[in-house]
């Protein structure tokens, strides 16, 4: 496979453990008398989010969901993407600070404005169509 032309980083909350894959019982599980200790309410947060990144995002685009925790994995990321996309100095370690936030979304290590999940929709594709193919 091809590598992406550009990745969006969805850096999901630490409390968001059922969208982010955080196991069968991370999350809010029910009692056996509403349906049975396995089945959890909507995950909505991250996992609402990334299915509606994945539907609207063109297939040349990496999505990828990371915990703020894991830094080995998260500050080489932001800081591969921001020097692929010119970014040097100040505004490389700027864009690298704003990228830990926890519930940031980055397109090629860029945060970008987030809101509803349309509203983050919304503002990823913008930032994709200003990058270069």
């Amino acid at each position: 496979m091809a590598e992406p032309r550009s990745r969006v980083v969805l850096v999901r909350d630490p409390r968001d453990a059922v969208s982010g894959g955080g196991g069968c019982c991370s999350g809010d599980v029910r009692p056996f008398d509403e349906g049975g200790g396995h089945r959890h309410a909507d995950a909505g947060g991250s996992g609402a989010l990334y299915l509606a990144l994945r539907d609207a995002l063109p297939d040349d685009v990496g999505l990828e969901v990371v915990a703020p925790t894991n830094w080995a994995w998260l500050v080489p990321a932001l800081l591969t993407d921001g020097r692929r996309r010119g970014l040097r100095g100040r505004a490389l370690l700027a864009a690298v600070r704003r990228g830990l936030r926890v519930a940031s979304v980055l397109v090629d290590g860029v945060p970008v404005p987030t809101g509803t999940a349309e509203q983050t929709v919304d503002a990823v594709l913008e930032r994709l169509a200003l990058l270069p193919r």
